[in-house]
């Protein structure tokens, strides 16, 4: 397959991405709220419902992991957007704990694998590396921005007294998943060929046998617990107790993290591409050790705009190491995993972020309301610039050619994953 064609099938799969990812916006910030203000289940009971949707996602990516090696990305994918539809619809229907729970455990059992899976098909598309790192960042881009779109819409939509403007956008959200997984019908499989997976069986344990690639994922985990998960649940917390600013300064902060992504994204991609991918990766550790530190010291100022004005610069440059991050990791695990457990490299990364979106919010919280948020901060800042240390570690365990971004003529060409669609 051509450079040109696979770049017009992978412009096909970001497209599909962003589609769903609106419906997403249209229906995840609200669905705590849909549950508990509408349908009337305890805060505590749908906080327990959430809990264990995410259990149920630590149990599946390991599982989709081994089906992306074995039966490829495609299929994995189709039946993860498939299920996430499904999900959808059930929660038009759910009113009570016991038929929100099935519906959750759907939703959390097909929310997690989407991630490897779009990445491993994404990843295996091209086997250009720029062409992969550009394709990751406007797809990080593309989906940020729409979902913003979508929470836009839903804000406007939704009416706490109508339980049909919930309805409306669950309903929504499942056929924009349905209308991704005919875009993904249209794009070919990856998988590793099947005489090599006869050969020799594989398992996780091979994803970490080369060292540099148990750096990465040790990585990782230290960015899962430092980044979006922290974000996502300290940044309401810290700011509006610790910080003491009004709940729409914190909204506002959140519309400030997106259009930065958006704006910043391609500008970034230039300068992540001069570097070297361990530099990048260092980088990145350091721009969110200074921006936790910002965040921390918005709690200071008598003033009210000065709080405000550092809760909002902490999120605008968390959002630029953002920008560095998306091109960087998911193409770093893909270039050095084997190509026969490319698909449990990028599940393990992936149960990475999805063990630390369960543990932050307790975690974030817990601190906070003990008292002990400066812990909290120092203890991001320390993480942060320890991911930035394994960083520079891993500059000296990868060659010159893992850790750049040649061109196709420079580079170590590896065999490609078969592409096919008959699979």
């Amino acid at each position: 397959m051509s450079s040109k064609r696979i770049s017009g099938v992978m412009r096909l799969l970001i497209a599909g991405q962003g589609i769903s990812a609106i419906g997403n916006g249209l229906v995840v910030p609200l669905t705590l709220i849909y549950l508990n203000q509408v349908r009337g289940i305890p805060l505590a009971i749908t906080g327990t419902l959430f809990t264990a949707a995410a259990v149920m996602g630590l149990v599946t990516v390991p599982l989709a992991g081994v089906l992306l090696d074995r039966v490829g990305a495609r299929p994995v994918l189709i039946a993860a957007i498939a299920g996430q539809a499904l999900a959808a619809v059930g929660l038009v229907w759910a009113h009570s704990a016991l038929t929100a729970l099935p519906v959750l455990l759907l939703q959390g059992a097909a929310l997690a694998p989407t991630f490897p899976a779009f990445n491993t098909l994404l990843a295996g598309l091209s086997s250009d590396p720029e062409q992969e790192q550009r394709a990751m960042a406007l797809n990080f881009c593309f989906v940020n921005a729409a979902l913003g779109a979508g929470a836009m819409v839903g804000a406007a939509v939704a009416n706490v007294h109508e339980v049909a403007s919930f309805q409306v956008m669950f309903a929504g959200n499942a056929v924009l998943g349905l209308v991704f997984c005919a875009l993904v019908l249209l794009v070919p499989n990856v998988r590793p060929p099947h005489d090599e997976q006869r050969q020799e069986k594989v398992g996780y344990r091979d994803v970490l046998a080369p060292r540099s690639l148990r750096t990465v994922m040790v990585v990782s985990l230290v960015l899962a617990f430092t980044g979006y998960s922290a974000f996502d649940s300290g940044l309401p917390a810290y700011a509006s107790v610790v910080s003491q600013v009004p709940v729409r300064v914190i909204a506002l902060a959140l519309a400030v993290n997106t259009v930065v992504i958006v704006v910043a994204q391609l500008f970034m991609l230039r300068l992540v591409r001069s570097l070297r991918r361990s530099r990048a990766l260092a980088l990145i550790g350091v721009i969110w050790s200074a921006s936790w530190l910002l965040f921390g010291l918005s709690a200071l100022p008598d003033q009210s705009w000065a709080r405000t004005a550092l809760v909002l610069t902490f999120a605008g440059l968390f959002g630029l190491g953002e920008t560095v991050l998306a091109p960087t990791l998911v193409p770093l695990v893909n270039s050095l995993a084997d190509k026969r457990v490319r698909g449990r490299a990028n599940a393990m990364s992936t149960a990475a972020f999805s063990l630390a979106l369960m543990v932050s919010p307790a975690l974030s919280t817990g601190l906070i309301s003990a008292g002990l948020a400066a812990t909290w901060i120092g203890l991001l800042c320390v993480g942060c610039l320890g991911s930035a240390l394994l960083g520079m570690r891993l500059g000296r365990q990868l060659t010159v050619e893992q850790d750049s971004v040649a061109s196709p003529d420079q580079r170590i060409v590896e065999p490609e994953l078969q592409v096919s669609r008959t699979d």
